[in-house]
């Protein structure tokens, strides 16, 4: 799901690519929150800027199921939560398809030393991700360690890196797809010259994934159901 390839859920997902083993195909895309294309990166990439936004306060702590509210991290991966996304291939991205497809978590497992999720993958030649969730903060295992897909704090002007590329946080607000209309929805974006980011809603995951390589190259996905 996220390739979750966080990007994630997250990214496979919230993604694609990348194996529990830590190794990866060199065609798929790269962790949920990280940039599939992290291994080769595209021209006109971008130092990280400083926080020209100004910060809200960071929102109270999110709790996990079974706590005293509802599931409001950034990214809720729980063994068993499965999200469908409507996936557009862009230019030449064969490790991805046209279609329909889902990403879930599969299994908890130990990964060097940490508490992970195996989250499988929506693009069917990718294998999936191992992420470890501490409330808004995921890390995805890439390449034999662990990196920084999402970092909190959620907030306007927060920027982290993976080791790779340089991410930063924008406030989408509400957003509606085809599985519906979501609030408290945040944008990871890569910065660079070229247009890559995955969308996520407090208590959903994501809910738009738009990569590119900086050639074209990528790979569109909206989310059309979860099941949770």
């Amino acid at each position: 799901m996220r390739l979750f390839c966080g990007l994630f859920f997250v990214v496979g997902m919230i993604g694609c690519g990348g194996g529990a083993s830590g190794s990866a195909d060199p065609g798929s895309p790269a962790p949920v929150g990280s940039d599939p294309g992290a291994n080769s990166p595209a021209p006109g990439a971008t130092a990280a800027p400083g926080p020209t936004e100004a910060s809200p306060a960071p929102a109270p702590a999110p709790t996990k199921p079974g706590g005293p509210g509802a599931d409001r991290r950034i990214d809720p991966i729980e063994v068993g939560r499965e999200w469908t996304f409507d996936v557009k291939v862009l230019g030449y991205y064969p490790a991805c398809a046209n279609g329909t497809y889902s990403a879930k978590a599969e299994r908890a497992e130990t990964v060097d030393g940490k508490s992970a999720f195996y989250v499988s993958s929506f693009c069917p030649d990718s294998p999936g991700f191992d992420y470890s969730v501490d409330g808004d903060n995921v890390s995805s295992h890439y390449l034999g360690e662990w990196i920084d897909s999402l970092e909190a704090p959620v907030q306007v002007g927060h920027t982290w890196s993976d080791g790779y590329l340089t991410y930063k946080w924008e406030s989408k607000g509400t957003m509606s797809v085809a599985a519906g209309t979501f609030t408290e929805c945040w944008s990871v974006t890569t910065v660079a010259s070229y247009d890559s980011y995955i969308v996520f809603c407090r208590g959903v995951g994501p809910v738009h994934w738009h990569f590119e390589d900086g050639w074209g190259n990528g790979f569109d996905a909206t989310l059309t159901s979860k099941n949770f």
